[in-house]
């Protein structure tokens, strides 16, 4: 049991001296409720403990005070209203303060967007601004460059900061433009403003607020078999003059890419162990992958006029506009020659690693979504077996004028 004496006074706040059950004693500081916006009590062993605890607060009030003396009314309002809401967040005004100077202001100079994309167009030639960083490729490079370009007639006066989500979601959205072109763009612009944001000239990618436009995907479209021994007859025709054979059989066996056939040379084809070598310097992914050559495309390759040099000839549009003509194909579909040596190979083999690994994919969904079930086993057995010294009356290639 203690026992409470009459009360002191310093600086006007009361103490008042305890005998406590034991014989101690002790001195009760009565806190005023503005100190802790309630009414509180200190307990402390000695009257000079006492006197020092309310000099402190005592002090520090009055020198709060002088700080607060220094701010506006609104800065005071402004500053009561922040804590208010910070109390539930368990932060200081410091803290948002710092983080809002980390987040919010760029710290790389007065850059505009026209400014901004040179830099990139020139880092991008070395690797610095790509995803992988490896240096892009020409026809890369003109792509990108094209539609930056487009990108700075609106908004190349702007500073990188100054561009919002809406106004480039807008400028995407327009009604010419299909998904797909939408979606180009927004690559682009994607990993234009990520290296903006790596440059310190914008806070945050304002791409992450804008939804990525989604195409829908549709089967790919194939060759007949009766299409493709009207084009490689129509190819083995014309190859002394137009000399591009080697192109529609590397494609139509060998599933590899325009763009690289277009960088493919003869000497990464050998044909005694039916392998072509798509080296890291022509590959898509950047890495060497080896095809094999199906029995019956090696006869077609033995055919080729000429083979040294690169696989495609210069002026090669208007050689193979002429070959597909001759061959009576008057609509080609997209990537039509790939298209039909992955879903033959895969109806022949019904393997999708196989088929994957074949076409340079890393993954087979890619293999599911576009090439399953397009054609069956029988057809692609017959398509293995066109090769040069046989063709039916309805393949047979009229004349091409000269």
């Amino acid at each position: 049991m203690s026992v409470t004496v009459k009360a002191i006074k310093h600086r006007g706040i009361i103490i008042r001296r305890r005998s406590n059950a034991g014989g101690s004693v002790s001195y009760r500081v009565e806190c005023p409720i503005s100190w802790f916006n309630r009414t509180t009590f200190r307990q402390f062993k000695t009257k000079e403990g006492a006197r020092k605890f309310i000099d402190s607060q005592l002090d520090q009030t009055v020198n709060f005070g002088r700080l607060a003396n220094l701010l506006t009314a609104e800065q005071r309002l402004d500053a009561y209203n922040a804590y208010e809401r910070l109390n539930e967040l368990n932060i200081s005004l410091v803290e948002c303060v710092d983080f809002y100077r980390k987040h919010a202001e760029p710290t790389a100079g007065n850059s505009t967007v026209s400014e901004l994309i040179a830099v990139f167009l020139k880092d991008s030639q070395k690797g610095k601004g790509t995803r992988n960083g490896r240096p892009l490729r020409e026809r890369s490079m003109q792509d990108l460059k094209s539609r930056l370009e487009k990108f700075a007639v609106k908004f190349g006066a702007s500073k990188p900061a100054e561009v919002t989500p809406a106004e480039i979601e807008s400028w995407i959205h327009r009604e010419e433009w299909s998904l797909q072109t939408r979606r180009n763009y927004y690559r682009t612009l994607n990993t234009l403003f990520g290296y903006a944001c790596r440059k310190g000239l914008r806070p945050h990618n304002p791409m992450a607020q804008i939804s990525e436009p989604k195409p829908e995907e549709k089967a790919p479209e194939i060759l007949s078999i009766a299409q493709c021994e009207k084009l490689l007859h129509a190819a083995l025709q014309t190859e002394s003059h137009l000399g591009i054979l080697g192109y529609v059989v590397l494609g139509l066996y060998c599933g590899i890419r325009s763009a690289e056939l277009k960088r493919l040379h003869w000497s990464a084809i050998d044909l005694e162990s039916g392998l072509v070598t798509i080296s890291p310097e022509i590959a898509k992914a950047r890495s060497i992958r080896n095809v094999s050559i199906s029995d019956n495309a090696v006869q077609w390759l033995l055919k080729c006029y000429k083979r040294t040099g690169s696989v495609v000839p210069s002026g090669f549009r208007k050689r193979f506009d002429q070959v597909r003509s001759l061959s009576g194909i008057e609509e080609w579909p997209a990537n039509a020659m790939r298209h039909s040596a992955g879903s033959y190979h895969y109806a022949l083999h019904e393997d999708a690693a196989k088929t994957a690994a074949f076409l340079g994919h890393t993954q087979d969904g890619v293999l599911f979504r576009h090439y399953r079930a397009l054609t069956k086993k029988k057809d692609a057995e017959q398509y293995y077996s066109l090769v040069p010294n046989t063709r039916s009356k309805e393949t047979i290639i009229p004349a091409l004028s000269q």
